[in-house]
């Protein structure tokens, strides 16, 4: 009898615990191997591995969107130096005589002039911007921005010797520097005025 009391007493304590083990939280019964769910350490080991994961795709990112970024910039500097140049050297062609009369300023920032229709026209670099006007000076417009200080004009005669002089001048030399940013481009073209 004994035994059989003994096995009624485990058989009773073991319905008790059952009974406990199923009122109670998952997270207060022991992990077994074939639980379901994660542990504390798993989650923070996610974690982490999910964080390097973001961090190298974000610098991924980034470079794309920087070399995108530095790509406009730089065409935007490029278009605007190529228009302005080609700007000027179309309408230098126009000068109408070498005549200190159709020239009255030619210096390295400034050269304004009479074309072949009498309309007196010019480039100045003032500021930082390169400007033109084909009013007599009354009003100018801005053909690019962002130019440092320095010559833009440089008057050649006919041996290819720098000179003051108009009634010398046989070629106009253009040079723009333009700067955005971290860019810069320069660019440069020699014209000879058709009339001379």
């Amino acid at each position: 009898m004994r035994i059989t009391e003994r096995g009624a007493r485990y058989e009773k304590r073991d319905n008790m615990r059952d009974a406990y083990c199923e009122r109670s939280t998952p997270h207060s019964a022991p992990r077994t191997p074939n639980a379901k769910g994660f542990t504390l350490v798993e989650i923070v080991i996610t974690i982490v591995l999910v964080s390097i994961l973001s961090g190298i795709a974000a610098m991924i990112i980034l470079q794309g969107v920087r070399a995108y970024s530095d790509e406009s910039s730089r065409s935007d500097v490029h278009y605007q130096a190529r228009l302005a140049v080609e700007r000027m050297a179309r309408e230098i062609r126009l000068i109408r005589s070498s005549r200190v009369a159709d020239i009255p300023t030619m210096n390295g920032t400034t050269l304004l002039y009479n074309d072949i229709n009498g309309t007196q026209m010019g480039f100045w670099l003032t500021a930082g911007n390169l400007q033109r006007t084909q009013d007599n000076g009354a009003t100018w417009e801005t053909l690019a921005t962002n130019i440092p200080g320095g010559p833009v004009f440089t008057y050649l005669d006919n041996t290819g010797v720098v000179t003051g002089a108009q009634t010398s001048l046989w070629l106009v030399q253009i040079e723009a520097a333009v700067t955005q940013g971290t860019e810069s481009v320069t660019m440069r073209t020699t014209v000879h005025p058709r009339n001379f």
